[in-house]
């Protein structure tokens, strides 16, 4: 098939955005806090793969509006690696094309992970590297992560459930003598008890996570699936050949699974084979 060099781009740039959000769905769905490079791989994954996603949104609407022209080097440079920047630019361009549900806004969890995912993009991975060389005074990413986990995991678990888990881990503390303090996930020294708890916990809602996820992506899926319709419709009017636009939505078939496949699902790398070259 003969294309476009437009459209082998964004097919590349399609490959390159999905696969970071498998390989993070992935991540995060095996995320072991006892594990620091467990959350960094999942931080840099998702991070990216937002940030890809949203850029390529932002392209396909300059396409539309432009006649197939794409917006400069700089245009993009002034939204940086600012994700809550990146979103409110893709949301404004979603409720003009007539995508107007499924945006969220302060104080709702995704907004928090959302936030938490643009520090870390814009410096916050290079925590540990200022911290030795009196650099950036950034949030440690890893404590940020934990906390907004945290948070969305006690408003997803039931009290009968929270407290099962809480029987258990004194059950285990007691039966191993772990009566002493250690220091967590939250970054500071808490009861041996509380930080067991607190890894149980966060342990059976990480597809509560991946979830949340989904839900930021869900919207820009539809505006995605509007833009790419729109563009295909003017290849066709104005007999444009090769083709400049894939269809792009195809890469990011996750964007229509439900909550409780998000939530149940351990592996997603292997789940769609989004192959094919160009």
């Amino acid at each position: 098939m003969i294309v476009s060099q437009q459209f082998r781009l964004l097919n590349q740039e399609g490959h390159l955005a999905s696969r970071a959000f498998l390989t993070g769905f992935q991540e995060m769905a095996s995320i072991d806090y006892d594990r620091p490079g467990t959350v960094y791989s999942t931080l840099f994954q998702l991070s990216i793969a937002l940030e890809r996603l949203m850029k390529i949104v932002i392209i396909l609407d300059h396409m539309a509006q432009h006649n197939f022209s794409t917006p400069t080097d700089k245009d993009l440079r002034r939204l940086g690696h600012s994700l809550i920047e990146l979103y409110m630019a893709t949301e404004k361009i979603g409720r003009r094309v007539g995508v107007l549900q499924g945006w969220f806004q302060t104080p709702a969890i995704q907004t928090e992970i959302l936030s938490t995912l643009s520090e870390f993009a814009r410096g916050a991975r290079y925590f540990n590297i200022d911290q030795l060389v009196n650099g950036a005074n950034n949030i440690d990413p890893l404590t940020r992560w934990f906390g907004v986990h945290m948070k969305l995991a006690k408003a997803s678990l039931s009290y009968e459930r929270k407290e099962s888990i809480m029987a258990r881990s004194r059950a285990h503390c007691e039966a191993f003598g772990l009566f002493g303090w250690e220091m967590g996930p939250k970054g500071q020294y808490d009861l041996t008890v509380d930080v067991t708890y607190e890894l149980e916990v966060a342990r059976v809602t990480r597809g509560h996570v991946v979830w949340s996820v989904i839900e930021i992506l869900k919207p820009m899926y539809l505006v995605m699936g509007t833009l790419e319709d729109a563009l295909h419709r003017a290849e066709l009017a104005k007999g444009i050949t090769p083709p400049v636009v894939p269809h792009m939505t195809e890469f990011f078939p996750f964007g229509m699974t439900d909550r409780s496949t998000a939530i149940r699902r351990k592996q997603w790398t292997s789940l769609f084979h989004i192959g094919g070259r160009v």
